[in-house]
């Protein structure tokens, strides 16, 4: 009788039963040769696949708007450049806060300057170009301004330390803008404007605001310029004075009459408009001819004193056709005096914008006087050397105080 093979599971045999052995040398049948073929022909195909995919996939990378919101800030303020959050409505959106606002133009304005050293010493690295940019932001507004110089003095307070404090000697902040005289906050030496920034296009047009017009003023006094060559600041500025002689904001008129009259840009077709068509306010007369006459034998072809059309306006209007009169005698001899009336109201005329240190326009006109303004516009914005004087050129001179 044949015995039944029996395997146990687990175990390894070298000997099979010869019945086990013949059925596993048996050579498998084509159909079996087949599904197996494809089988391992497929799972060929799959990993050719898989790992094809797995070379062509790349790893995210993080974008700017998925950083969190103190490393965006960090990046901002380290690169300085106003142009990462105008990139997108998202990043503006984020870099849009008060204090960011306010640290960027702190870096770019107050921290500019060394103002551990002596002034005359210190270390300036201020950039005009970028200072510019700021100022054209929509966020640079005049209370935006006064916020900034507020923080400038805390700055410089905080600077200076405790042994300042006891010498009861005072940092000047907001207040020296109050009333806007500008031999008082042009005295501001933190504030650190560099050298020939340029006044905001948006500045230099209307409809005119008490805030508008006064941020206006104040930057054209600390020798803000206008961007002649590379934007359309200039046409703005002409248009922009119209609107400010038919609104009658007198800042305005004192900021754009200097801006335009430095290229000469005040023309007899401008005191036409702000006699014959507005009225002839003396206070904006003021302006206009005090800073035409200045310049005005340089540009002959577009300025004339002694237009028939505002002669005969003149003729005609009593008083104040004859105080015209006169003041167009005194600008065509460059002889026109800021203060010309003996009983004037001073503080109810808005001052000359250079009310600082580079001249005081309370000055008696004289040689003298005439060369330093000549030369005031000819170097619009930049420091001025004079010659050496005499002592009775000195004495001639008065009150005019050198830069």
């Amino acid at each position: 009788m044949e015995l039944t093979p029996i395997i146990v599971r687990g175990k390894k045999r070298r000997h099979l039963h010869p019945a086990l052995a013949a059925s596993k040398s048996k050579p498998p049948s084509i159909s079996a040769q087949n599904s197996s073929a494809s089988t391992s022909q497929l799972k060929r195909q799959r990993k050719t696949r898989s790992t094809a995919k797995k070379k062509d996939v790349t790893p995210a990378m993080p974008t700017l708007q998925g950083l969190p919101q103190e490393l965006l800030e960090i990046i901002f303020l380290y690169s300085m450049n106003t142009a990462l959050p105008r990139c997108s409505p998202d990043l503006g959106k984020k870099l849009s806060a008060h204090k960011v606002a306010m640290d960027f133009t702190m870096q770019a304005f107050f921290h500019t300057v060394d103002h551990r050293t002596n002034y005359r010493d210190r270390l300036v690295t201020s950039d005009a170009l970028l200072q510019s940019d700021i100022l054209t932001c929509r966020f640079f507004t005049y209370d935006f301004f006064l916020r900034y110089v507020q923080r400038a003095q805390d700055a410089m307070i905080k600077l200076r330390g405790k042994a300042w404090a006891a010498t009861g000697v005072t940092i000047p902040g907001v207040s020296y803008f109050d009333g806007l005289w500008p031999y008082k906050f042009t005295k501001i030496p933190h504030l650190a404007f560099a050298q020939g920034f340029h006044v905001p296009e948006k500045l230099l047009h209307g409809p005119w605001t008490v805030d508008k017009a006064s941020l206006l003023y104040v930057l054209v006094s600390l020798n803000g310029e206008i961007d002649w060559e590379g934007s359309m600041a200039g046409e703005a500025a002409k248009a922009g004075i119209k609107e400010a002689i038919k609104e009658e904001n007198e800042h305005a008129v004192a900021a754009l009459a200097v801006l335009l009259g430095v290229p000469k840009g005040l023309t007899t077709e401008l005191l036409q408009y702000a006699v014959i068509r507005c009225g002839c306010n003396i206070n904006i007369i003021r302006h206009l001819l005090f800073n035409a006459q200045i310049l005005a034998e340089e540009a002959p072809s577009t300025l004339d004193f002694y237009d028939p059309a505002l002669w005969a306006w003149a003729d005609v209007n009593g008083h104040k056709g004859e105080t015209l009169k006169d003041m167009l005698k005194d600008a065509a001899a460059f002889d026109l005096e800021f203060y010309f009336e003996d009983n004037a109201d001073w503080p109810k005329i808005v001052p000359f914008p250079y009310g600082g240190s580079k001249f005081d326009a309370r000055t008696a006109f004289n040689g003298v006087v005439r060369e330093l303004l000549t030369n005031l516009y000819r170097n619009y914005g930049r420091k001025i050397t004079r010659r050496a004087m005499t002592p009775e050129q000195r004495n001639a001179e008065g009150d005019v105080v050198d830069d």
